[in-house]
């Protein structure tokens, strides 16, 4: 028995979808439960299976066309069934199960910008003759796509399928009679009048060789080409190497984030804060607790406590209504290779640190491996965005509608600050965040006090941590060490440390070069410091570290160093956070970078093997 392929409704949020894929032609067969077509809405994607087996008999929304769900798509039947009936629904999009007409109404002009049809129905107002915009106008995708390439006013066209609907035949018949009620001069596809600016062709100029004489995309190209009367001159504009249409996904975050800063008053305020405290805090819960407790889960626990003080925060603004949340649904932005999504992390505020970790890490999974739905990126109140990772130190984030704020977090730096006296400095580890708010809803003032008593959480987490015993920040203590070191008349020395001895030698151009100069061995020495550092630090944390190279280059070459340069080569397939962690706690825990640091630039750097 034939029956029609819709959109699938994938989450509470979805407005459209988008085919993919199908995975047979018009004709071929398809099989009972195997995929058909891979449509993608919004931020996932998902396969729409055979509800019988039968043949692709036709096709009516073509890969890259959005609809809104419910929308027809394609029709399934027998071989020989009569389907002529389904086609002329289809036709007119009257096919049971497609959106109501308010529906529709909501995203006709979302479609519009996308170039993509949305839905098989239309608002029963348009039904008749009389002009109106596309979005009013009963007419099917295949009509309404038919009319862009035709340059047809859609609105004007007299519909010969049922209740009136327009038919691509009469999109057809419109172009060829010329009666197109197209208020334009010149009648040309969308395609075609692009491909004009592209080029800098005047289209008025160029004859066209469409139904009705309207001008089409290869008209352009051939008048560009002939560099006669069409061609305005060489266009001002840069070639253009490559055109990329935005995804499902891309689009959506697009669209919201668009809205977002068009819509909201954005404002951030930005503050530095002592991380001191909430890195050792990290290091102590890991090993107390049993599990990865990263600086990430010490922030929410921190940011849960402010929220909790501050609940105009933990909130949405939607129709002019401020409305304050019970529940804490921390939205944790991840990078993926199609955009940012933001999975939610419910309940924050009931999780202990071990679960709020585990849950941080499973949702952030599930996103990185494509296994999440909708529903996990829906209902969040409040979102963190960590670019740190990636070195940023300073940013403004976009909020996340319809949320109020949204927190940006950076790279972790040393900075000298005075220390507890007041006298003296020290060299202390910073976090700097920024905080972006809607100032609609909330004030300036507002935001400096939370970040205030964000900074305050920060600065003493442990009070935040039950079962974790308050520790002091990591301290490096230089061992004892002695060594002795001689040189005879051929310039060729010897240095004793401990039990241990090895040669050194002065440079060819004094005559040496049998041995390392001090230079090489004092940098040496640097790089096997940090290697076996960050080597401890990984078996401290159990992480799967198979092998951990420094790589070493003091600058200038010759005359005396200036600076120092080191590159951490990890073989690991430990994650991001994880092993940055483990590289500047085995940055801290080295004695000779510690002998350093004070007197001579030395930056480090992390890449995998």
């Amino acid at each position: 028995m034939s029956y029609v392929v819709k959109m699938p409704k994938l989450g509470l949020e979805m407005d459209s979808g988008t085919v993919v894929e199908w995975f047979a032609e018009e004709g071929e067969e398809v099989t009972a439960d195997e995929p058909v077509a891979e449509i993608e809405s919004e931020k996932t994607t998902a396969e729409i299976d055979a509800r019988e087996s039968g043949v692709l008999r036709h096709v009516g929304v073509e890969a890259g066309e959005s609809v809104p769900p419910g929308a027809a798509l394609g029709i399934v039947g027998g071989a020989d069934e009569d389907i002529s009936s389904l086609m002329a629904d289809f036709e007119a999009g009257a096919v049971e199960g497609a959106p109501d007409a308010g529906e529709e109404a909501e995203t006709a002009d979302s479609g519009a910008e996308t170039g993509g049809d949305r839905g098989a129905t239309a608002a029963d107002s348009g039904g008749g003759t009389g002009s109106g915009s596309a979005a009013d106008v009963k007419a099917s995708p295949r009509a309404k796509r038919r009319a862009d390439e035709l340059g047809v006013d859609v609105g004007s066209v007299e519909g010969s399928g049922p209740d009136g609907a327009i038919t691509e035949a009469d999109v057809k018949a419109a172009a060829e009679s010329g009666g197109t009620g197209d208020e334009e001069d010149v009648k040309a596809s969308p395609r075609a009048r692009k491909r004009a600016d592209e080029l800098g062709v005047d289209i008025g100029r160029v004859e066209g060789s469409g139904p009705g004489g309207a001008i089409t995309e290869n008209d352009v190209e051939a008048a560009a080409e002939s560099g006669g009367e069409a061609a305005a001159g060489e266009s001002a504009e840069p070639a253009v190497s490559e055109e990329r249409t935005l995804s499902g996904m891309r689009r959506t975050i697009a669209d919201r984030l668009g809205k977002s800063y068009r819509e909201s008053v954005h404002v951030t305020v930005h503050r530095t804060t002592n991380a001191e405290a909430a890195l050792a805090a990290a290091d102590a819960a890991g090993e107390q607790l049993g599990t990865d407790v990263s600086l990430t889960d010490i922030l929410l626990k921190a940011l849960s406590a402010t929220l909790a003080e501050h609940p105009e925060f933990n909130a949405t603004f939607r129709d002019d209504t401020h409305r304050l949340h019970e529940e804490q649904n921390v939205c944790v932005a991840v990078d993926v290779e199609e955009g940012l999504l933001a999975p939610v992390v419910r309940g924050v505020d009931s999780l202990s640190l071990s679960e709020l970790a585990e849950t941080r890490r499973e949702v952030t999974r599930r996103v990185l491996d494509g296994d999440y739905s909708m529903d996990d990126l829906s209902g969040g109140t409040f979102t963190v965005s960590n670019l740190g990772v990636l070195g940023v130190e300073s940013f403004d984030p976009v909020i996340n509608p319809p949320q109020v704020a949204i927190l940006g977090v950076n790279a972790v730096e040393e900075r000298v600050v005075p220390d507890e006296s007041g006298s003296d400095f020290t060299v202390r580890r910073m976090l700097p965040l920024d905080l972006s708010f809607d100032h609609r809803v909330v004030d300036g003032a507002d935001a400096a006090r939370f970040m205030a008593t964000l900074s305050d959480h920060l600065d003493d987490p442990w009070p935040l941590l039950e079962g974790v015993e308050a520790t002091e920040p990591e301290s490096v203590e230089l061992p004892e060490a002695t060594a002795t070191a001689s040189v005879g008349p051929d310039l060729k020395g010897t240095v004793e440390a401990g039990s241990f001895e090895y040669d050194f030698d002065v440079t060819e151009e004094f005559g040496g070069g049998t041995a390392p100069t001090p230079v090489d061995l004092f940098v040496s020495s640097l790089a096997a410091c940090l290697s076996a550092s960050i080597g401890v630090q990984a078996d401290i944390r159990d992480a799967d570290v198979r092998n951990v190279t420094v790589e070493a280059e003091a600058t200038p070459p010759e005359g005396s160093v200036e600076s120092i340069s080191l590159t951490a080569v990890l073989d690991t397939d430990a994650d991001e956070e994880r092993v940055e962690r483990i590289v500047r706690n085995g940055e801290r825990t080295c004695h000779v970078n510690e002998l350093l640091r004070e007197d001579l630039p030395v930056s480090l750097d992390w890449r995998r093997a």
